[in-house]
């Protein structure tokens, strides 16, 4: 990775909201010796007049037709990621190996969200709540995985090549009234982050997204999680998010994915204290909006 420009999208418009920006993010762009011939660039693009700030995560699409897709460097990917997520490079190595083999059967790597809970020291899927059973699945074999689509595919990110970018721009998807009609039950945030996820998937699959499923151990591998740091949903007991295990995914014991929702005078009273305090924000496909 010669070059690597980055884009923050953001609602804020003050100048000292700039600056604590960039200054939490100097410590990235010094020169790393391994690669003294890099170069990290840093943007932000500000929208502060939004009929509503979840429109924000939709600021990001005119980069991919406007400067990834026209620009004269040779950019390779383009990411999208939320804020709250932290993606490796195991992540895009992952991404860049199996998006080649996986390209003939019109399938993308995907990827999920984990936290980890210090009540137990167990690492949960934030999205996928309750249990999958794999024989139920569609499913493509290579080098001892198992690609499927998982129940849940939201991840809150996407990563595009420049043939995925080509056909993306042309698809409902990328359009926020359009996308509507691709995903009507996801809010306009989710469907921001959702790419080609729901594009002309191939036959026998209701998804291009397919994770990898390690046949000897029934997990998926931590190359394929990308972290949700927060880490809001492990121990919150109102929220069905995050409370399957990673080693539980598809488990066929019968108290694995046992999950009940409190009462709901509980779960008001904890929604409302959240929205006192300052708290609620959007954090996966449970937003109303």
């Amino acid at each position: 990775m010669e070059v690597l420009d980055i884009v923050i999208t953001t609602n804020v418009d003050r100048d000292d909201a700039f600056k604590q920006i960039r200054d939490v993010c100097a410590p990235l762009f010094r020169p790393f010796p391994a690669r003294p011939n890099s170069s990290k660039n840093l943007s932000i693009e500000s929208f502060p007049t939004l009929s509503d700030p979840w429109l924000l995560p939709w600021g990001h699409k005119h980069l991919i037709a406007e400067q990834f897709l026209r620009a004269k460097v040779n950019y390779t990917h383009f990411i999208y990621v939320e804020d709250d997520v932290l993606l490796s490079f195991d992540n895009l190595c992952y991404f860049i190996h199996y998006r080649e083999i996986l390209n003939e059967r019109r399938l993308i790597p995907s990827f999920q969200r984990i936290e980890y809970n210090d009540a137990d020291n167990h690492l949960y899927l934030v999205d996928q709540v309750g249990v999958t059973d794999l024989s139920l699945k569609t499913r493509v074999d290579l080098d001892g995985y198992a690609f499927v689509n998982l129940d849940y595919p939201f991840n809150a990110m996407f990563i595009l090549d420049r043939e995925l970018a080509l056909e993306y721009v042309e698809t409902p998807s990328f359009d926020r009234q359009r996308s509507k009609l691709v995903r009507p039950e996801w809010d306009v945030a989710c469907r921001a982050a959702m790419g080609l996820c729901f594009e002309n998937p191939p036959a026998g699959f209701t998804a291009r997204y397919v994770s990898p499923i390690d046949l000897s151990t029934l997990t998926t591998p931590s190359w394929s999680w990308v972290y949700h740091l927060p880490n809001n949903y492990a121990k919150d007991s109102s929220k069905p998010f995050a409370k399957t295990r990673t080693d539980q995914q598809f488990s066929s014991e019968a108290n694995v994915g046992s999950w009940r929702p409190t009462s709901r005078v509980v779960s008001k009273a904890i929604e409302y204290l959240a929205l006192m305090q300052g708290k609620k924000r959007y954090n996966g496909p449970d937003s109303s909006l």
